[in-house]
């Protein structure tokens, strides 16, 4: 089988962000490289602002911003080699993929707020009129995986901070998930996460092609997933350059920060070989400490991890938070279950508990449970947490996939063991 590299990008010109050195150099190689785009980059409103010179932009001209947008990317990988039969355009809504997973699965289609559409408008979709819903999403990655049949997936890290790149993160695992429930050979296709939102990162934002690009500290000590360096030569550094000012609207307004990812490395995530398993039924997916300068700026995170459980006829989450935490802050569980119909399930845990759930609180230690027949007996599925706190998002766990059928089973009690997992989450 060819070597075929598929990278997945929230956003037009992400995939020259976090992969164009790499594309490049796989291209040079003579193996295929294919781009799937989740959105045609048409929520962007300073964008829009500055290119129809207003600050009333209409519906239409939001839309033929994302047409331009597309035109710009089919440019951007012309430089890389790529050319635009192996470019997929989904026409999904920028600034709502995080919506589509969490609260817009398979109900009350999103509607953009740039755009006013509730479906794909654009005819040079891949599916023009698909509705804006997680569900239908998730389809059409399925869809153009097995299309594709990638050896190598190339998608946003999971603690990349901006919402339409953890969502996106979260659709292609769990595409690659559904596949590999299917088919056990998906299991041998790697996953690589690049990173572009992240507090303080990359630094210096400058032009800086003789230099290593460092994934930021506190990921890189994290520990629970290797990092994988790629070496870029000089040749395809300056396509990665060309690539990226080919999205001129982007260039436009944030060269700076677009140069400063065209460095002699690209850091990636291994994805494919994270592991949080703790011991029998038990995953634990833990945070970073963003440390002091993003904390000062708002910009850190109360959530400390998550435990996913698994024990008997039960399923739960022990969630960790920072000391200082609100204690009106509400925590939002979020299950998608790999299966014939994946099935999605959204919990907020505050005033109210949902039906069937029970949750204890000690200190900064919170203790969810529910009966697993709430869910159905899946084994596997994307879990994933998120903090709020008068109604604003603070925080997130990264959402991973929890594969219960690798681990040994247990036959105690779940709250017979409750004491022995409550202890500070380790880093």
């Amino acid at each position: 089988m060819a070597a075929r590299l598929l990278v997945v990008a929230p956003h037009p010109d992400d995939e020259s962000l976090g992969a164009g050195g790499l594309m490049a150099k796989v291209r040079h190689q003579g193996d295929d490289v294919y781009v799937v785009l989740l959105t045609s980059g048409d929520g962007f409103v300073e964008d829009a602002a500055r290119y129809y010179l207003s600050l009333d932009v209409k519906p239409e001209e939001y839309v033929h911003m994302g047409y331009e947008r597309q035109m710009e990317t089919e440019r951007a990988m012309a430089t890389l080699g790529i050319p635009a039969r192996n470019l997929f355009f989904l026409g999904f809504p920028d600034g709502g993929i995080d919506a589509l997973w969490r609260t817009h699965w398979d109900r009350d289609p999103w509607v953009s707020a740039t755009t006013g559409f509730d479906r794909v408008p654009y005819l040079t979709a891949w599916r023009p009129g698909m509705s804006y819903l997680g569900r239908r999403l998730l389809d059409l990655l399925v869809a153009v995986y097995e299309e594709v049949r990638p050896t190598r997936i190339v998608l946003p890290s999971a603690f990349d901070t901006h919402p339409d790149h953890w969502g996106t993160n979260a659709f292609a695992t769990m595409a690659w998930a559904e596949l590999a429930r299917r088919n056990p050979l998906w299991e041998g296709v790697a996953r690589l996460g690049y990173l572009v939102h992240w507090p303080t990162w990359p630094l210096p934002l400058s032009y800086r092609p003789e230099s290593a690009a460092e994934a930021p500290r506190p990921l890189r000590r994290l520990g629970q997933e290797p990092w994988h360096v790629e070496e870029i030569d000089r040749k395809h550094v300056e396509q990665k350059r060309l690539a990226l000012m080919a999205h001129t609207s982007q260039a436009e307004l944030i060269k700076p920060f677009m140069l400063a990812f065209c460095r002699r490395t690209e850091t990636f995530t291994e994805e494919h070989r994270w592991s949080g398993h703790r011991g029998a039924s038990v995953v634990q997916v833990a945070n970073p400490d963003t440390g002091w300068f993003a904390q000062a700026f708002g910009r850190g995170n109360p959530l400390a991890g998550v435990r996913w459980l698994r024990r008997g006829d039960s399923d739960g989450a022990d969630v960790w938070l920072r000391p200082g935490t609100p204690a009106d802050s509400r925590i939002e569980i979020s299950i998608t279950v790999a299966d014939a119909e994946p099935r999605h399930f959204l919990w907020m845990i505050g005033d109210r508990v949902p039906g069937g759930i029970e949750v204890s609180r000690q200190h900064d230690h919170i203790m969810v449970r529910w009966p697993r027949n709430l869910i159905g007996h899946g084994a596997r599925f994307l879990a994933g947490a998120q903090i709020y706190h008068l109604g604003k998002c603070e925080g997130k766990v990264p959402f991973r996939p929890i594969d219960f059928t690798r681990m040994s089973p247990v036959v105690d009690s779940l709250h017979g063991r409750m004491v022995a997992w409550n202890e500070p989450m380790a880093p």
